[in-house]
């Protein structure tokens, strides 16, 4: 970190500086000309805390570069730096004795508190906006001449170096009065340094600071540049305030208007004023008969204005209690929607974990069942004795797991091949065969189904994965053969163990399984869609019905403005007709001035100017009525419209899931078992 040469002076000021072989290691590059951040550049920045070089370059490259908090690209001659993106949590980041001519490529990292941009060449603080985290900044040694584009950072930065510089004018220091929490700054070396008044001026401009060039700032050098620029600080003071209050007023006005906009009653509070000031008749008829004696025509306007805020007061709490019932309404729709919605997926999962679980015993119990792992807990059931409780109810467990699986297999292909030699007879030629065939094949398959779906209704009702009970009617060990042992391929069609291959029969048995799971979890998600395209119906319908009041409730205030229009208007014509009969009998010539005289005097451009100023508010009424009811509709229609597309992507994201996940456990099976013989293939080999 470069503060300086005399930043030692400092008590505990340059702890940082002190070498340890705990502290990050880095590596240097050595490069001759002008560079930019590459791949190779990216991994060696990467700061860790390493006992040697060796053991770090190991983590460095097996780190993702998101992974990373600290880089240092100190010393790489850079001309600039566009390769940060990856590292998005960056907290710390060394920059300084490179080439860089502007600040640039940082917007993304947010999370950064410490940054070096030292030794450059600089010339203008930018680029600094985003980071609203910033703590630490040292740009020293560069070529800057203003302090600016530290707004991003009022609020957090604690230290700043801009020493060795080239800033002249004190004025360069007023944007510090900003800096709230800066306690450490150094200026030494820029040439404003040399002004007599340098400290006093920029210690009257910091809120707190505790060290400035490298020194101890004391309280009464703080009190005494207060007392030396007293006047320009109430000055200063005066104009913050009055910045203060506007941004306040601007910050409640928005509130104010955010609000209104969710009630859909933006623009209504100044509709009468609206109406009335950008009425460009109003301005002529407000003076009659003359500017001093003025409002004669418009008198009934206060009594106008009271009645409708009184209307638009009560319309407001109306809309906004409107707001609280679709907020509401839609608030236990959602709550219905995701309780259904979870009760359906956690069965969904209990389907998939039920799967995951099954096709993991299978597959484990064929690597057992096989010679060549040993038969390691058929083999353990034998000698149960010479286990602990634990173990040997372990083993046990295994072992019935194994025979379930392979009895169900092997059960499943014995009937299919009972069913195929049965009807193997009944084929008088190559067509009929394959006809019948054909035909066997879907039966036995069928029959195979229902004994899965026998199967899984059981596992549902015991919330098992095997049936415990089926174990003691087939437990004899001959039921458990090895796939090429004694009679596993023998000759014979009795429907015995000689003609079954484990792995072709527990291949199906999964795939006949991972079938029906598929078609479960698509029935359950077809009851969802049904479900929430119902709920859907029903929000629509609740949700409309509370727009159909919010409309009525506009078009009600509109119809009683236009009423007090009326009134206005008609109060105003009586008044208009009487001022034309006073100025037709000379019994206003003393009060008219030479602009009334002209108006008054042509009683069609007075009387046009009258109704102009009448059509004016009701088209202004009329308008603000029509854009808050298209607006309520509008957003009706954007509510069930965004619904209705988030229920499809819904949809056809868990249809996707469930494809994936039956393709990916058939892709599994085949890798295990083998894959499973098309319908062209096995007819080609029944013909033959």
């Amino acid at each position: 970190r470069r503060w300086g040469p005399t930043v030692a002076a400092v008590p505990g000021f340059c702890l940082a500086l002190v070498p340890s072989p705990f502290f990050a290691t880095m590596t240097v590059l050595e490069d001759t000309g002008l560079n930019v951040v590459d791949d190779r550049m990216a991994v060696m920045a990467i700061q860790l805390v390493s006992l040697d070089e060796a053991s770090g370059e190991q983590k460095r490259r097996a780190m993702e570069f998101a992974e990373a908090v600290s880089v240092s690209f100190s010393y790489k001659n850079l001309a600039r730096v566009d390769y940060l993106a990856p590292f998005r949590d960056l907290t710390k980041l060394q920059l300084d004795n490179n080439n860089l001519t502007k600040i640039e490529g940082l917007d993304h990292l947010t999370h950064l508190k410490w940054l070096d941009l030292s030794f450059n060449k600089l010339a203008k603080i930018e680029g600094l906006t985003s980071l609203t985290k910033l703590e630490d900044l040292s740009l020293y040694h560069n070529a800057i001449v203003t302090i600016e584009g530290l707004e991003g950072c009022v609020d957090t930065l604690v230290s700043l170096s801009l020493g060795e510089n080239q800033i002249t004018d004190l004025s360069s220091f007023e944007p510090l009065r900003a800096l709230a929490k800066l306690r450490l700054a150094n200026f030494v070396g820029n040439p404003v340094c040399d002004e007599e008044d340098y400290a006093p001026f920029l210690l009257s401009r910091t809120c707190d600071l505790r060290y400035l060039d490298h020194r101890i700032v004391r309280q009464h050098m703080v009190d005494k540049a207060k007392d030396q620029y007293a006047d320009d600080l109430s000055e200063i003071a005066n104009k913050e305030e009055e910045i203060k209050q506007t941004k306040r007023k601007a910050a409640s006005k928005k509130s104010k208007d955010e609000t209104a906009s969710a009630q859909n009653v933006r623009g209504v509070a100044e509709l009468f004023d609206d109406m009335t000031f950008l009425d460009p008749e109003f301005e002529k008829l407000r003076k009659l008969p003359h500017e001093k004696d003025g409002g004669t025509l418009v008198k009934g306007l206060p009594v106008f204005r009271e009645a409708t805020e009184r209307l638009v007061e009560e319309f407001t709490k109306q809309m906004e209690k409107q707001r609280g019932r679709k907020a509401e309404e839609t608030r236990e729709w959602r709550g219905v929607l995701d309780g259904a919605l979870r009760e359906r997926n956690e069965k969904a999962r209990g389907l998939v974990k039920k799967l995951d679980t099954t096709v993991k015993h299978a597959f484990r119990a064929l690597e057992l069942n096989d010679p060549n792992h040993g038969n390691e807990i058929l083999g353990n059931e034998q000698h149960i004795g010479a286990h602990p409780v634990n173990v040997r109810l372990e083993n046990a467990l295994h072992a019935k797991r194994i025979k379930q699986v392979l009895r169900e297999a092997k059960t499943a292909a014995r009937s299919e091949r009972r069913r195929e030699t049965k009807n193997e007879s009944a084929r008088d030629d190559s067509d009929a065969r394959g006809f019948v065939f054909s035909g066997v094949n879907d039966a036995s398959k069928t029959r195979v189904g229902h004994d899965v779906e026998e199967s899984d209704a059981s596992d549902e009702d015991g919330d098992t994965e095997f049936d415990s009970d089926s174990d003691t009617t087939h437990d004899d060990e001959s039921d458990v053969s090895h796939p090429g042992s004694p009679g596993a391929h023998g000759n014979g069609s009795d429907g015995s163990d000689s003609e079954v291959d484990v792995y072709e029969s527990v291949g199906r048995w999964l795939r006949l399984r991972n079938d029906s799971t598929k078609e479960k979890l698509l029935a359950i998600e077809m009851h969802c869609a049904d479900f929430t395209s119902d709920l859907i119906f029903e929000y629509d319908r609740s949700y409309s019905d509370i727009c159909d009041k919010s409309r009525a409730l506009i078009t009600t205030l509109f119809t009683e403005m236009r009423a007090l229009e009326d009134a206005y208007f008609a109060e105003m014509a009586e008044a208009s007709t009487k001022m034309l009969e006073l100025f037709s009998t000379g019994r206003l010539d003393d009060v008219c001035d030479e602009d009334a005289a002209v108006i008054l005097g042509d009683k069609d451009t007075f009387m046009n100017a009258v109704r102009a100023h009448h059509d004016f508010h009701v088209n202004a009424i009329d308008q603000k009525e029509d854009l808050l009811v298209t607006e309520e509709r509008r957003r009706l229609e954007a509510t069930m419209r965004d619904l209705n597309v988030w229920e499809r992507e819904r949809n056809r994201g868990r249809v996707g899931e469930i494809t994936g996940l039956w393709e990916r456990t058939k892709l599994s099976i085949d890798e295990f078992c083998g894959e499973e013989e098309s319908d062209d293939d096995e007819e080609e080999e029944n013909r033959l």
